[in-house]
Order: C-alpha cells, then sequence, then structure tokens
C-alpha cells in the first residue's frame, strides 16, 4: 500500500521541484521592466475590460458546471433506480443503490452551490460606491 502512494508521490514532487528551478532561473533573467512591459502586453490583448467581463466570463464557467452535475445527478438516480429494482434483497446491490443516491445529492449540492458562488463572487468584485 505504501508502494502505491510514495511513487506518484515522488513523481509529483520531483516536477514541483524542477518547475520550480526552472521559473526561478526564468524570474532571475528577466528585470522588472521586462515584467512590466510584458504585463501590458497581456492586458492589451484581454478580452477583460471590466468587473462585469469577469462576472459574465464565470458565468458562462458556472453554467455548464451546473449542468454537468445536473445531468450527473439524474444518471445517477437512474442508475440507481435500477439498482433498487434490480437488488432482490440483496445488501450489497441495496448499499450500492443508496450510495448512488448519495452522490446524486452531492451532485445536486454543488450544482446549487455553484449558482450561490456566482452570486457571491460578484458581489466581492463589483467596485461599490461609498456615500
Amino acid at each position: 500500500m505504501r508502494k502505491n502512494i510514495l511513487k506518484p508521490l515522488f513523481i509529483i514532487l520531483t516536477a514541483v521541484i524542477l518547475f520550480n528551478l526552472n521559473f526561478g532561473n526564468i524570474l532571475a533573467a528577466t528585470t522588472p521592466q521586462d515584467i512590466n512591459q510584458a504585463a501590458n502586453d497581456l492586458a492589451t490583448g484581454s478580452p477583460i475590460k471590466s468587473p462585469d467581463d469577469i462576472f459574465n466570463i464565470l458565468a458562462k464557467i458556472l453554467r455548464y458546471v451546473y449542468t454537468i452535475f445536473f445531468i450527473t445527478a439524474v444518471i445517477f438516480i437512474i442508475v440507481a433506480a435500477f439498482g433498487f429494482l434490480t437488488a432482490r434483497d440483496d445488501p450489497a446491490k441495496i448499499k450500492s443503490a443508496r450510495a448512488q443516491l448519495y452522490w446524486a445529492a452531492v451532485a445536486i449540492a454543488i450544482a446549487l452551490i455553484s449558482v450561490g458562488a456566482a452570486q457571491i463572487i460578484r458581489a466581492f468584485i463589483t467596485p461599490t460606491t461609498l456615500t
């Protein structure tokens, strides 16, 4: 069991260390003027001009997340219903069907939270004026 965990952990740790070493060399070779110029070049071609643009992009992403999780929940509910119908007093199949219903409820909860998260994010990034 430990060998199964240690090998991927070692690979991930090695990749992170190599990435950090390479990224550190890149940052050491650049000057603040280069970084500012790169930031200006990146901002010039950016489609985001205001906080509303950020919210629109996040809203599109969250709509996809919402749809995917609801479709997943419906599939889990159908599979769980089929599992209940074919269980025939088999405790293992009934337990599996209950677990599928549980995960369907989790998918629905995540979908509903994603809708609420959009409103929370919009409240944080929209500038307010103090009167």
